[in-house]
């Protein structure tokens, strides 16, 4: 697959996840314990469109990487759902919901692998540049535990550092349990903050 084309296509998804983003912040700016959240997760998809960009300007455009259009499928059907979703009127929950699920998906790593792929006389990108910030995860965690409900605070577990850690170790096939109530009755307690 060409470079370009990869990057054109990481660039676009990108795009549309940080309008989606500004897009809940403009509906949730009225309350301040959570506009702040959509606004830092905005900042940081226009980060990543910025590096894709600078990393395209300075990429040859006759270069090649790994074909990525069987990952970008998945990527490209869950942000459809999530705008479709979206140009509705969403609850918070619904809105914490979906930024889980995009922030659970491979799009971030696809970006920091294709850009490791296309190497050759690239500036060293920072790590951080598509590595998930430690304060802003546990930010989003705060968040989906206070306004979310249980089946998102669920799901969105996995999003913390040490879960993700824990991931890559040999129980990583077990599903993670909240609390100690049914899924959906809202009876259970987050996990506590140990690791």
């Amino acid at each position: 697959m060409r470079i370009h084309a990869a990057l054109d296509s990481l660039i676009e998804l990108e795009w549309r996840v940080a309008r989606l983003y500004t897009r809940f912040y403009r509906r949730f700016c009225d309350l301040p314990a959570v506009a702040g959240i959509w606004w830092e997760m905005a900042l940081d998809e226009h980060e990543h469109v910025g590096v894709l960009t600078m990393v395209k300007e300075l990429a040859d455009p006759k270069g090649r990487v790994a074909d990525i259009r069987h990952r970008l499928r998945p990527l490209q059907d869950a942000i459809n759902a999530c705008e479709r979703a979206a140009a509705k009127d969403v609850t918070l929950s619904q809105a914490l919901a979906m930024a889980v699920h995009l922030e659970r998906s491979e799009l971030d790593r696809l970006g920091r692998e294709t850009v490791r792929a296309i190497g050759g006389d690239l500036p060293p990108i920072p790590r951080s540049a598509f590595a998930p910030h430690e304060a802003h995860l546990e930010r989003l965690m705060r968040t989906v535990r206070k306004f979310g409900g249980e089946d998102v605070a669920r799901d969105a577990w996995d999003l913390r550092p040490e879960a993700r850690l824990r991931s890559r170790g040999p129980l990583a096939g077990r599903p993670s349990r909240v609390g100690t109530g049914h899924a959906g009755k809202g009876k259970g307690r987050a996990r506590p903050e140990k690791g």
